[in-house]
């Protein structure tokens, strides 16, 4: 019997998870990483969102369902899934720049214990460098193009500019609109922080 197309999904993302769960491209961002940030969400998606990186708002399990609610019912779509640009949250860690040596390999367990200061992590959240996206730009494009969606919402500036760069974009990029790639219809909008009804609403008149 055939394997249907969402078995297919599940067996390309899981080899793809296990080469972002072994990747050392950023040493300095592992050290500080417990696990990597993966996608969540249907397999054979319609609405494939992009954020920058794990953040105070993707780590909220309640914004997140009211989120793809809203994308649900304005976008008229059943099957959503979403991602990141960079798995590894860059963090500024002053227990790290503390010590003269460092002990080799990961400094957190995976229940966010940091082997320093043998507490839990405490780092500060940073922006991901340009380095850090160009690392990590391929694992995306490798989930976008197995899930195969139908429109891709990139969140904010920079997920827009280097997204549809790495797609051959390269006219006058914008927010709040749209562009074509392949058979995907990517959709441009502000930062998650700032994202609400009202901008969600300005991506429908664009598709």
């Amino acid at each position: 019997m055939e394997e249907s197309s969402r078995d297919q999904n599940i067996k390309s993302i899981i080899r793809m998870e296990d080469r972002v769960g072994q990747c050392c491209r950023c040493l300095p961002l592992i050290m500080c990483t417990s696990k990597p940030s993966l996608g969540k969400g249907d397999l054979e998606p319609q609405a494939f969102l992009i954020f920058e990186c794990e953040n105070y708002y993707t780590r909220d399990t309640n914004w997140l369902i009211e989120l793809r609610n809203m994308i649900k019912q304005e976008l008229n779509v059943e099957r959503v899934y979403h991602t990141f640009m960079v798995r590894c949250h860059p963090k500024a860690c002053s227990n790290r720049q503390s010590y003269s040596c460092i002990i080799p390999g990961k400094l957190l367990n995976r229940d966010n214990i940091c082997k320093l200061s043998n507490d839990i992590c405490d780092g500060i959240p940073m922006k991901p460098s340009g380095e850090a996206i160009i690392n990590c730009l391929t694992y995306l494009l490798e989930e976008m193009d197995i899930l195969s969606p139908t429109y891709v919402i990139l969140f904010g500036k920079k997920v827009r500019d280097y997204v549809l760069k790495s797609c051959g974009v390269f006219e006058i990029l914008e927010t709040g609109q749209a562009y074509k790639y392949k058979d995907m219809v990517f959709l441009s909008t502000v930062e998650e922080k700032l994202f609400n009804k009202e901008e969600l609403q300005k991506l429908h008149r664009i598709m």
